[in-house]
């Protein structure tokens, strides 16, 4: 009787083993650093959001060609590109979407570190609690086709009045 915790024990990291994480990354990219706003900063628009990179070669082969500012909305998933945020209206005309479709909907792509917020999505007035509203910013990496490149994504979150 007393075998069967060591044998639970034993069967234990089989069992945990088995579990795979499908290929994802869990570690901090520290390549890019949003620099403005800071987290959970109080900003009017138009506003500048600013970063920094760390290893990074724009246009490099094989590497990312530009980034991806996603305001109030998430990114596109890793491996997917821009068209999988256009409509069906969007994905039966050519070149759609293209830069300005994009910016109706808040997303930006760039190949500089910074961004100018003219404006910034309107939240709704329902269930309001207070006169500030939250909005946040993703980057991702992109190549030259739009491709979102690898898993990482850095955000900040601030508020307007």
């Amino acid at each position: 009787m007393r075998r069967w915790p060591s044998a639970l024990l034993l069967l234990i990291p089989l069992a945990v083993g088995g579990c795979g994480n499908g290929g994802l990354q869990f570690r901090q990219d520290d390549r890019v650093d949003i620099t403005a706003p800071t987290d959970r900063a109080r900003v009017v628009a138009p506003l500048d959001v600013r970063w920094t990179t760390k290893g990074l070669v724009l246009g490099e082969a094989g590497g990312p060609a530009r980034f991806a500012v996603f305001v109030d909305r998430a990114p596109i998933r890793p491996g997917q590109d821009m068209s999988a945020v256009g409509d069906d209206a969007c994905r039966r005309t050519a070149g759609c979407p293209d830069e300005g479709y994009l910016r109706d909907r808040f997303i930006y792509l760039t190949r500089k570190t910074s961004l100018t917020l003219d404006t910034l999505p309107a939240k709704s007035t329902s269930n309001r609690t207070s006169a500030k509203d939250t909005h946040d910013v993703t980057i991702v990496l992109v190549d030259a086709d739009g491709r979102r490149r690898g898993e990482s994504s850095w955000s900040v979150e601030f508020t307007t009045r």
